[in-house]
Order: structure tokens, then sequence, then C-alpha cells
């Protein structure tokens, strides 16, 4: 960056604090992109869920990319399940250099209000971006990034443990009682609210037995949560092509009181709308979760209306990006059901759950994967009753280690000007 440059960004944005003026100034516009890979953090050791080879393990691995301003202000984002840590998405990501932030997205009230003419194409292919560009902004207008979506939130959004998967099957020696140990980890943890992982029958024990463990399991683990913590339960698709099985587990675990399954099989319709009608019959108060496999703002239509067939959206937060994630949640919000996004192995990830709670009325409780990166100084997750809050300050809230940076990941990164 040249110092002229940089005066003139500075400028901008002192006339912007002292006058509170709701554009985005146009001076400020990107001048570098840095891409590399971040390390991840587990809070413990991740077994295996339903599809997956093998543990997921302690650690994780995914792209971190850094936007930086004349202004001096740099927006991070993470990547999402594809590795765009190329020389060939760095091609991609060349048309931005030099763009205005004022070019990029529009703004209404303080408020960002879509992605502007001249970069719509690109930002709606590479949604995850929104992150790195609403962390610039808020830092633009020193307010932190649910501000500019929304603030009908809540300043205390309830957190729930995703962390709990088929640690029976990893320590076969100890069956149930290790899931009912990480139970009362994620009780010892702060949290108050607990996921955990069923369709061991669609790969790791044999089908019926598989079923009747999911059922032991989900009945452990309330008895070791409690009547007031919330459960709920993720099959990953386990029970696909399995519609009478599907129903047996519903009813099984119907003693548990589950707030929701969540993908108990894959997205269809019909199928969900025989779901509800059953568990309807069967006086079952259970909720259903889906969504994270949404990539579109459309795909979630067919189960607002004409019937509402589910009670928990999930889009991914990355996949989504932030625009098209506050889409859907404004979907359901006036189908009146709930948006709660699906994050996994990101911290980042995590942290926007909870802007995007702060600011949506209809956001249930926030998933969270109990990771950290060391990369980021940022205070780890604080829950008091089952809750957390947003990150304080401007942007995401979110600060790079430079001294972690420079070691770990600096070599290796791919820097575009």
């Amino acid at each position: 960056m040249n110092r002229r440059d940089f005066l003139a960004g500075a400028a901008a944005f002192a006339g912007l604090s002292a006058s509170g003026v709701s554009e985005t100034p146009r001076d400020v516009k990107i001048t570098r992109i840095r891409i590399s890979t971040l390390t991840g953090r587990f809070a413990k050791f991740v077994a295996m869920n339903a599809y997956d080879r093998v543990p997921k393990g302690d650690t994780y691995t995914h792209t971190l990319f850094r936007f930086e301003t004349n202004s001096g202000h740099e927006g991070i984002a993470p990547g999402v399940w594809t590795n765009l840590h190329t020389p060939e998405y760095a091609g991609v990501l060349k048309a931005l250099i030099g763009a205005r932030l004022s070019d990029l997205y529009t703004m209404e009230n303080g408020k960002v209000a879509g992605r502007a003419p001249m970069f719509a194409d690109l930002l709606s292919k590479n949604r995850h971006l929104d992150y790195a560009f609403f962390d610039i902004l808020g830092k633009l207008h020193d307010v932190p990034v649910w501000k500019l979506i929304g603030d009908k939130g809540k300043a205390q959004i309830p957190v729930y443990d995703g962390t709990v998967y088929f640690a029976d099957v990893l320590h076969k020696d100890r069956g149930v009682d290790a899931v009912v140990d990480e139970c009362h980890g994620s009780l010892d943890a702060g949290f108050r609210a607990v996921k955990i992982k069923l369709g061991r029958g669609s790969k790791w024990m044999p089908g019926k037995a598989g079923d009747e463990r999911d059922v032991e399991v989900s009945l452990a683990a309330r008895k070791a949560l409690g009547p007031d913590a919330q459960l709920m339960a993720d099959p990953n698709y386990g029970y696909a092509k399995r519609y009478d099985d599907a129903l047996g587990l519903m009813r099984g675990v119907k003693p548990a009181k589950l707030l929701f399954m969540e993908e108990i099989f894959p997205e269809n319709p019909e199928l969900y709308a025989r779901l509800r009608s059953d568990l309807a019959a069967d006086n079952d108060s259970c909720k259903i979760a889906f969504g994270e496999h949404f990539t579109k703002t459309d795909m979630i239509d067919p189960y607002l209306k004409p019937e509402l067939l589910l009670d928990f959206a999930q889009p991914d937060v990355r996949t989504n990006g932030i625009l098209d994630f506050v889409a859907i949640g404004r979907k359901c919000e006036a189908a009146r059901t709930t948006i709660t996004g699906h994050n996994w192995a990101s911290q980042l990830g995590a942290v926007m759950t909870l802007h995007l709670s702060r600011a949506l009325p209809n956001y249930g409780p926030a998933e969270n994967d109990r990771s950290t990166c060391e990369v980021f100084d940022l205070e780890p997750l604080k829950l008091k009753n089952g809750c957390a809050t947003v990150p304080p300050g401007p942007g995401l809230g979110v600060r790079i280690n430079k001294a972690i940076y420079d070691r770990d990941m600096a070599p290796k990164e791919i820097v575009v000007s």
C-alpha cells in the first residue's frame, strides 16, 4: 500500500466516523489478498458419525482469506469444504484487487442491502467471501457485523455442543458409557444443550443392532444430561431408504424428549410430509430439522409451503455466506419457523453463528464445534446458563495473531496483489 492510498482511505474513514454517514466511503479499496491454510483444534478427540470412514480426530484445516485495504482495515473469511488454497483460485480473486468496497455491496439505513451489480456475479459464486467484506465494513462503520444485518436477535445466545459422536463405537470396551461421559463433559464445559449422533446401523454396526444402540444412546444421554438440558440428535441420513426403521427410531427415542431430529433421511417433501403426519398420530412433539446441504436460497421453498415440513432450517453458514443465509432466514421468519445454521470444523463459522443469531429474530440455538485456532486472538467461548455473547469489537471481533501467522502460515501463503 502506498502512503497516498493509505491517507485517502484513513481520511474517508475519519469522515465517516465523525458524520455518521451510512454509505461506505468510495476511497476504500482492496489492495492485497492473502490465502493460507489454518489448523483448528477440537476440545477433545472427536469420534466418527454415520458416513465417516475414520474418526474426525482432534484437528482440522481449512482455507483462510485475508483481504487488506488502503485504509489499513483487514477482513477475514473462512473457506468452504473444497480446498481454495490454490493458484487457480487466486486467479479468480485477482479481479477484486483495486475494487472499491462501495462497489461490492449496497447499503440502506446502515444495513447491507445486497450485492452491488459490478461484482454481484463473482460474489454470488463465492458467497463465503461475505465474511471478509462484512468484517471490513463493520470496522469501517465501527459496528459489529450483526448490526450490518439486523438487530432483532437475542444478546444472550443459546449454544449447543455438536461434538458428541460415536464414542461408543470408537471405545468398544466402554460402549454407551463413553457417550455418557462426553455428555457429562459438555455439562462441565457450561453447555445446557447437546446434539448426539445417530445412524450407527448404516455403517458402523449391523443394522438392527445399530438401530437399537441409537435408541440406547439417546435414552442414556437424556439421563446423563438431566431433564432440563436440551437434547438433539442427528443421524446424518443414516436412515435413508429405511422409512419404517426411521419411524421406529422416532418411537424408540420418544422418552428422551428430543428438541429436534436432524437429517433422519435425505430431504424429500413427500417423505417429510409423511413423517410429520405419523409423528402427529403418535402425539410426538419432537421437531424436524435439516437443510445443511441447501446451496441455493430457493431449495428450502418446498418445505415451507404449501405445508410447513420442517421446524429448524439448517443451511451451512459458510457455504451460504451471510446474505444468502439471511435471505433463507427471512423466508423462515415469514413461514414462522426457526433457522439455526450448520457449522462444523470452523471457529470462524462458530463466531458467525453468534452474529447471525444476534441479528435474526427467529434464530434457534447456535451450533458450536468447541474448536479453537491458535492464529486467532479470540477469547475462549464463555458460557453463562448455556448462553454466549458475540465477541466484542467492530466487524467479526476476531484478530489475527501476527507472530503465529508469520511462523505457521505465511511461509506457504499465496499473495494476490
